[in-house]
Parts: C-alpha cells; structure tokens; sequence
C-alpha cells in the first residue's frame, strides 16, 4: 500500500503509532516521519501566554491565598446559580434585548463548568485572584468580582460590583478600583463600579443591579 499523507490523516492515533512502529522497522523512514507529523499536529495547541508589561513582577501566589479563592470562587457560583433561578440570563434573551448594540457580545454568568470565571490580570499573573461573574445586556457589563491584589495589601479581599455610573450611585473608575492598572488602560467594557470589603454587602448590591436590568423568568 502506498502511504500519503491524506490517507494518513484518515487514520486513527493508535493506528498512526503503530503504522509509524512498523515503518520504521522496515527502514521507512518517510511514512514513520508522516506519521508523527500528523500526531504532532493533532495535540491541543496551547493558548499564548499572556506577558506582564515593563517593569511588572509576576505574584506569588501562596497555599493560603488559593485557599481564599476557592471559597470566592464558591460563593460567586452559588450566587450565580441563586439568581438564575429568578432571572433569564440566556444568550438568546440577552442578544434579543440588546438588538441595535453593534458587536453585542453576551456573556454567561459562569464559565463552562458551571464555575466563576478567571480575571485576565490573574492569568497574566498581575494579582494574586480575579474571580468574577457577568451579565451583559445593551452596551453594558454587569459583574461582581471577588479580587486579591497581593499578599501584602492589607485591605484583603476586595469585591467589586461593576457596571455603569447610571445605575451605581456611589461609582469609581477602573483606575481607582484596580491600583495595577496602567495609563488608559482597560479591561473588558466596564468604566467602573462599586467596592466593598464583605462579599454579602456586594452580593446584595449586586443582586440589587440585576434587579433593575435582567429579564425575570
């Protein structure tokens, strides 16, 4: 049989490795070659990693500090799971909703298993945690985070409710909320939000916003 690469791709990975076994005890080194290539080419391809900017120290995160996001990481989804039962946060109500919007992008409460979701400034490495929930409708993002600058910042765990200076009455921008961030720089589309030290005053607020916005089932 003549081996090429189409009818190659065709096979399954245990019948590459043990084509590719076979070739190369008989001295083909080609056909053993193409099959590597194409189980090369089948790994799941890795997500770039995100990069500090200039003069930013990656955090170190201790066994304590994971500890602590855990139990946020729980509370956010317990939360989100509460208020599902009262609010229609589905993608196909939000984009119906939000007819008119240019580029409306919904957002799930919770990631796909059904847990909160995880901050690009934690990914990056530039907080301790950023875990959060969101709900966006129209122009607006409406989220609550439960966010750990560093070990050493003395206010703990900060919870944040964002959304727009219209509905939040007591509202900061992002650059006084995230004392990491640099000039102009953004996250996401909300401006700004709320801060609180007690996750349940937060979870209140937050539930209060929803309120006024989310669809009731």
């Amino acid at each position: 049989m003549i081996w090429t690469s189409e009818r190659i791709s065709k096979l399954t990975a245990e019948e590459l490795k043990n084509l590719a076994a076979n070739a190369a005890v008989r001295g083909n080194q080609e056909v053993a070659s193409m099959c590597e290539l194409e189980l090369e080419s089948r790994k799941p391809k890795r997500k770039p990693a995100l990069h500090l900017p200039d003069g930013f120290v990656r955090v170190v995160r201790s066994s304590r500090s994971k500890v602590k996001e855990a139990d946020v990481s729980r509370r956010l989804a317990e939360l989100a799971n509460l208020l599902s039962l009262r609010f229609d946060f589905s993608v196909e109500k939000a984009r119906a909703l939000s007819v008119g919007h240019k580029r409306f992008t919904p957002h799930k409460l919770l990631d796909s298993k059904g847990k909160s979701k995880t901050g690009g400034a934690q990914k990056a490495g530039r907080v301790v945690f950023d875990q959060y929930i969101s709900y966006r409708l129209n122009g607006d993002t409406f989220a609550l985070v439960g966010i750990l600058l560093s070990e050493e910042d003395t206010a703990g765990i900060r919870y944040q409710v964002l959304g727009p200076a219209s509905i939040l009455t007591d509202f900061k921008p992002l650059s006084e909320l995230r004392a990491y961030l640099l000039d102009d720089e953004k996250i996401g589309v909300a401006t700004g939000g709320e801060e609180f030290t007690d996750f349940n005053e937060a979870a209140a607020r937050f539930t209060w916003v929803i309120e006024q916005v989310a669809p009731v089932r």
